[in-house]
């Protein structure tokens, strides 16, 4: 099964999207911030059609102002929970 159908892995994208909206970060600024020149890079991988690797998870938190530990956190907690 592809990563970007992962529970987790929703559950992550989900948790990233919520904290960009919460510091009122658009798509367009996130996207400038990391030197795109439009919102696509960063809409697909909201929307589930392109996968992020470890590097564009920590540059991406750390455009949006958010810890990444945290992020990581919820994949960890997702672990335990299956394994239970």
């Amino acid at each position: 099964m592809k990563s970007i159908f992962n529970e987790r892995y929703r559950q992550l994208i989900g948790w990233m999207i919520a904290e960009r909206k919460f510091k009122k970060v658009t798509q367009l600024e996130l996207a400038e911030k990391l030197g795109y020149p439009n919102s696509t890079y960063i809409s697909k991988i909201e929307q589930f059609e392109r996968r992020m690797d470890i590097l564009e998870f920590v540059n991406i938190c750390e455009k949006i102002g958010i810890n990444p530990h945290d992020g990581l956190s919820i994949l960890l907690k997702g672990s335990s929970q299956t394994k239970a």
